[in-house]
């Protein structure tokens, strides 16, 4: 019964979205100044999954890397990237209103969710990397941007170098008089602790692989970071390097060549040491701390899961597995953790589902799923507790280049979306949508599961997952950073849309051959190898 309801509750959202969609589209052009609700053209992004995105949306030129929540629930703060200059925008909206208030453009690179507010002086606070230029290095940098400026300043520079992870920053200040901030060092593998009412670099403590999101306690006492690669590896290990630099860090893989392991390391930021080194799941990237109930959310971002450690004492007490679906999925991505209804309720974004999970912390129960657009990486509540702010990635999908028909992967269409915290009912409706636009099924009550024969007939795409196929072996051409249509759009053969070729056969020559190849080997195992 209850996934009929479900199932009944998702059209009037769709078709709720659809007028909404329609409507923005007849009164409003995007513009740099302001910021378009409308997804231009909503429906199926290039991974065959469909996109719903729930809330009011806006949609940026390039990438969005984070947001925060201000000191209003109207007030947002926008973190992206851009192809071209300026490369770094910090956009602050009245995402209400619809209306744009600052827009301070830089050409800095941003940290990764490097954007967060600071409820006590009223700052926003941005971790980015001013690139080098005639023989200089790269440089982090923590920036602040002081309620109604036009204009960033500099905190304090000189970090680290190259990329920057998510900052944190106490409420309150030490014994010794100093606020502290930490800001990941990914490729330096450190923490550096900041004292932001002297701007000044206190230290940088050495931590794990890549260090990605941090955490810190109210007095500055004790901050907790992700380590992305894992922990040092131990000798004999198999490990691979982060990259082609000999120098380049060395990870401890497994026989797949994926890295393995997962830490959180625990600083005194007194000492300015670390205290403790927590195995947790694969890629651990965001991180999230209920100070109160001592408890630390871990997203493991290749693992599919959260760890939930007990900070007294300093354990991994429980993993809540993120699979929302009547079958095992991978590839569900947590990227990013918000805390919610006085810690009951944790907000997890899915990267590789387009869908933030509502997790219930006292059991781990995932209690529903709210749609969003292409890979959502960060998340921020509101002041007020009433919205859940959301950035995507990827949005709406990739835009054109130089006419409408000619699509460029790079021409990125970034979004956020601010959505009211739903009910149950209406998270019933959203949870519904998120498992049509994914194509998989939600899990079935007992009885009902017992009561679904399972499909005995092999067909070419079975109608559920689970169910037997004609087809044994799927072949991929891949031909990076290009789209089936720019290149095959104009093969009779094949599901392609002429008016999108871009590169035809006297531009690819050696791409129709192979196509043709596959064609000849289809043509023999369906002639049980009898063709010419």
């Amino acid at each position: 019964m209850m996934i009929r309801m479900m199932r009944l509750n998702v059209r009037p959202i769709l078709v709720t979205i659809l007028i909404v969609v329609l409507s923005a589209l007849l009164t409003m052009a995007q513009t740099a100044e302001r910021p378009a609700r409308a997804v231009t053209d909503p429906g199926v992004v290039t991974t065959r999954q469909a996109i719903t995105p729930a809330g009011v949306q806006s949609i940026f030129d390039g990438r969005v890397y984070g947001l925060a929540f201000g000191a209003s629930s109207s007030d947002l703060w926008v973190l992206q990237s851009r192809l071209t200059a300026p490369r770094m925008q910090i956009v602050n909206l009245d995402w209400s209103a619809n209306q744009l208030r600052t827009r301070i453009a830089s050409q800095e690179l941003p940290g990764l969710q490097g954007v967060i507010f600071d409820r006590r002086s009223g700052a926003v606070m941005v971790s980015a990397t001013r690139p080098g230029g005639s023989g200089r290095q790269s440089s982090v940098r923590l920036l602040g941007i002081g309620a109604g400026s036009l204009t960033a300043t500099v905190v304090v520079e000189g970090l680290g170098q190259s990329i920057a992870g998510s900052p944190a920053i106490a409420a309150e200040a030490n014994a010794a008089g100093e606020r502290l901030a930490v800001v990941p060092l990914i490729r330096d593998n450190g923490l550096a602790v900041i004292d932001v009412t002297r701007n000044r670099l206190v230290g940088t403590v050495p931590v794990g692989i890549a260090p990605f999101g941090a955490a810190i306690d109210a007095r500055g006492s004790v901050a907790w970071v992700t380590n992305w690669g894992g922990r040092l590896p131990l000798s004999g290990e198999m490990t691979l390097p982060t990259g082609l630099d000999p120098k380049a860090d060395r990870v401890v893989v497994d026989k797949y060549g994926i890295a393995s392991t997962g830490t959180v390391s625990r600083v005194d930021l007194i000492t300015r040491k670390v205290t403790q080194t927590i195995a947790v799941g694969r890629h651990p990237t965001a991180i999230v701390w209920d100070e109160k109930a001592g408890r630390l959310y871990v997203a493991n971002g290749n693992e599919d899961s959260v760890s939930v450690i007990d900070t007294r004492t300093n354990a991994v007490v429980r993993s809540i597995a993120i699979q929302p679906f009547q079958v095992r999925v991978p590839g569900i991505a947590p990227t990013a953790l918000i805390l919610g209804s006085g810690g009951q309720r944790l907000y997890v974004a899915c990267g590789g589902i387009n869908a933030v999970a509502v997790v219930e912390t006292s059991t781990g129960r995932i209690e529903g799923l709210i749609p969003t657009a292409w890979y959502p990486n960060a998340l921020s509540l509101s002041p007020d507790g009433r919205y859940l702010g959301i950035a995507t990635l990827l949005g709406a999908g990739s835009g054109w280049s130089d006419k409408p028909n000619q699509r460029f992967v790079h021409s990125y269409r970034g979004s956020i979306a601010v959505v009211p915290i739903p009910d149950s009912a209406q998270l019933a409706g959203y949870t519904a949508a998120v498992a049509e636009n994914n194509h998989l099924r939600l899990p079935a009550a007992p009885a009902a599961a017992r009561s679904v024969a399972r499909a005995t007939t092999p067909r070419a795409i079975p109608l559920r997952a689970g169910d037997p196929s004609t087809i044994e072996h799927v072949v991929y051409i891949i031909k990076e950073n290009r789209t089936y249509d720019q290149i095959f759009g104009d093969l009779p053969r094949g599901n392609g849309d002429p008016s999108l070729l871009m590169f035809g056969a006297r531009v690819t020559p050696n791409h129709r051959k192979l196509a043709d190849q596959f064609v000849l080997l289809d043509n023999f195992y369906a002639t049980g190898g009898n063709s010419g």
